[in-house]
């Protein structure tokens, strides 16, 4: 298409681009992007100027590749359009959405610290037990209601980039996909990467110490969440909120004379869809819960007293979805657990519990432990993680306090130390704990854990949960929590 027809379709372009010169709306337009070396013929490639690289200086590349138009914070020449800053990357996320138009009717957003990858995991599950052609987009990739992975995200992105994101809704529009659920992180939120998307639902998780080397601080990570809300949603729209959490009740009192139609979750009597009673019978959860002045009884059968708002928050945005109460709160017992969400590893001959999960916030590691003791272990509770290199330095001290209060063992290893030396990380976790040990290397970290382990023992694995590789230094190695128990209890002489 032309670059005018590309502006045309959407009110926001024209008021951006009113001024633009005439000789740049005639140029035929192929692709969007901000990497020169994904550009090809009769591009538009997008120059950002970040913390760690300036698209500027692979202008040429962009033009040799193919690039038609270049669209700079910095150059104006002739195939140079120059955008100020603080339109930058809204314009870009715009353009993206304009030039793949064809999405799916109904797109959800799934925002919050904790539970992300679970709730638009279940909303997908939910929707493919209606028979609803659907799919979710995040950490594990995009999957499609046939359960089969079609697209494995390549980048470390939770949200993709604007191009790809689009691209991708574009695909599940031409698979006829209706109904899709996308993780919104805060860094995407924040970034702008959703920018131009027609969402029609939108649910708020919790919020906890995370991202912080980012936000720099509790206040400005709310404000990139509550973002979503406030500039990403029209009236009307469908808003799902914890207000259990402290900072989804924030949340809802700064939006709530908004014209959006809340079906929030908890116990809280403010919610419409409200839990009234759980008990737990072995590993099931029993759930009785109010809605429009009728109880429902359910029950999940998954590991840890969070899934149950996991679970809730997929059923609300269903319910505001216009979905049948009775169908919706009895598909809750069919929900599976997500990859490396408290996922269990069992071998026959070994009869201890281990544990795989994805936690990484001081948040996620407590409520994995608790989730544990609520097993009613007889045995000890191992739990064993690391933190990530080059991120949010105070969370590593909270996170090793949060384990050696409530576990009865815990070894501290390597997660992702990248270019930080990892025996300093080890050693903030720690913080001269006496209850700790440190053990260098995950992998045979994670076999010494497992050779303590007796029969009514319980190893909790944290942190990298579905993650295939592990970053030492510049150099990224394929690396697999769950492939490490499994072959290291295929060897064990049981």
């Amino acid at each position: 298409m032309k670059f005018k027809e590309l502006i045309n379709k959407s009110i926001f372009l024209k008021d951006k681009f009113k001024n633009l010169d005439d000789h740049f709306k005639e140029f035929e337009i192929n692709g969007i992007s901000n990497n020169s070396k994904s550009v090809r013929n009769n591009f538009i490639f997008f120059a950002f100027s970040g913390d760690k690289t300036n698209g500027n200086l692979y202008i040429e590349e962009a033009r040799r590749n193919g690039a038609k138009i270049i669209i700079s914070q910095e150059k104006k020449s002739a195939d140079v359009i120059r955008l100020p800053d603080k339109d930058y990357s809204i314009i870009y996320s715009h353009l993206c959405s304009s030039f793949y138009n064809k999405k799916p009717k109904n797109i959800i957003a799934v925002t919050g610290t904790n539970g992300k990858t679970s709730v638009t995991d279940f909303c997908r599950q939910l929707w493919s037990f209606y028979n609803l052609s659907s799919a979710s987009i995040g950490t594990l990739g995009i999957k499609d209601s046939s359960q089969n992975y079609y697209h494995k995200i390549k980048s470390n992105l939770t949200t993709l980039d604007s191009s790809e994101l689009n691209k991708q809704l574009s695909k599940l529009y031409d698979k006829n996909i209706s109904y899709v659920a996308i993780e919104a992180s805060s860094h995407g939120i924040i970034q702008n990467r959703l920018g131009g998307i027609n969402f029609n639902g939108a649910i708020f998780t919790n919020l906890s110490h995370d991202h912080l080397n980012y936000h720099k601080n509790m206040t400005l990570y709310f404000n990139a969440k509550k973002k979503l809300f406030t500039e990403h949603l029209k009236d009307g729209t469908c808003v799902s909120i914890n207000l259990d959490d402290e900072y989804g009740m924030k949340l809802y009192n700064e939006i709530k004379t908004k014209n959006f139609k809340f079906i929030n979750f908890g116990f809280n009597e403010k919610c419409e869809l409200k839990l009234i009673k759980i008990k737990k019978i072995e590993k099931i959860w029993q759930l009785e819960i109010s809605y429009k002045k009728k109880l429902y009884k359910t029950e999940i059968g998954l590991v840890g007293h969070f899934q149950i708002y996991n679970a809730l928050a997929a059923a609300s945005i269903c319910l505001g979805l216009g979905m049948e109460h009775d169908s919706i709160f009895k598909s809750l017992s069919y929900l599976q657990t997500v990859p490396g969400r408290m996922q269990l590893i069992n071998h026959p001959s070994f009869k201890a519990t281990i544990i795989v999960d994805y936690a990484h916030t001081p948040d996620a590691l407590e409520n994995a432990i608790l989730a544990v003791k609520k097993m009613n272990v007889s045995g000890k509770i191992y739990t064993l993680f690391g933190c990530g290199g080059e991120r949010d330095l105070e969370k590593r001290s909270k996170m090793g306090e949060v384990a050696f209060k409530n576990s009865d063992f815990t070894i501290i290893t390597d997660d992702n130390p990248r270019t930080e030396d990892p025996s300093l990380i080890r050693k903030s976790i720690i913080n001269n704990n006496p209850i700790a040990i440190e053990i260098p290397g995950r992998d045979i970290a994670i076999k010494k854990a497992i050779s303590f382990l007796k029969d009514d023992d319980v190893l909790i694995i944290a942190g990298k949960g579905h993650e295939k590789t592990q970053t030492i230094g510049i150099e990224t190695l394929p690396f697999d929590d769950v492939s490490v128990v499994k072959n290291t209890l295929d060897n064990l002489n049981l």
